[in-house]
């Protein structure tokens, strides 16, 4: 019997390796990933700089997924894998989304309202959401934490509404800095735990 073959306990199973140790293990290169999330860092930073910029490259990739998502949804349609079980149904809706990807394209700005009203209807309703879960569970741990999540995600939507269209023009490109920011923050963490790992 192996030495590895004796310390194996079957009641007590090896911990589920961590997600650095899954990249180490697969063998990237730390320093792609840092320079991606640094890239990745500078255009949050840049997006700051230039919110107006970068809520049009905002609506530019909701327009482009919009579009993917629209010729998919009418390609499933006619092959009958979409799973809808009305086929006329699913080709409107991709023709719908075609339509609104062109749109966007086409008038950015009109775009750009439209989207940051999105968002704030999806903040609002996320964290309606939120608060009603936390009061379907009184006594759990972390409940007023989860609350005050709410009521700060629904305040947010709330703003978010209420700036359109007066401040809407520079919102998304600060929701994509924010999100290039803490994605960039992301990725360098991550590298740089390969790193330590390799």
């Amino acid at each position: 019997m192996t030495d590895t073959q004796a310390h194996h306990d079957p009641a007590h199973p090896d911990p589920e390796p961590s997600l650095a140790e899954q990249a180490a293990a697969a063998g990237p290169d730390w320093k792609w990933m840092a320079a991606l999330g640094a890239v990745m860092i500078l255009g949050g930073f840049f997006a700051f700089l230039n919110p107006f910029i970068a809520s049009l490259t905002a609506t530019a990739i909701a327009a482009a997924t919009f579009l993917v998502a629209g010729i998919m949804q009418v390609w499933m349609a006619f092959k009958g894998t979409d799973g809808s079980g009305s086929r006329a149904f699913s080709i409107l809706l991709g023709v719908v989304l075609v339509l609104f990807a062109i749109s966007l394209w086409v008038n950015p700005i009109s775009g750009i309202l439209s989207l940051t009203l999105l968002v704030g209807v999806f903040f609002l309703a996320m964290g309606a959401m939120r608060v009603w879960i936390a009061l379907k569970m009184p006594g759990r741990e972390g409940r007023g934490w989860m609350i005050a999540a709410g009521l700060v995600s629904a305040a947010l939507g709330v703003l978010v509404i209420f700036a359109v269209p007066a401040g809407a023009v520079g919102l998304l490109g600060i929701f994509l800095g924010v999100e290039l920011l803490s994605s960039g923050a992301g990725a360098v963490a991550l590298a740089l735990a390969v790193r330590r790992l390799q």
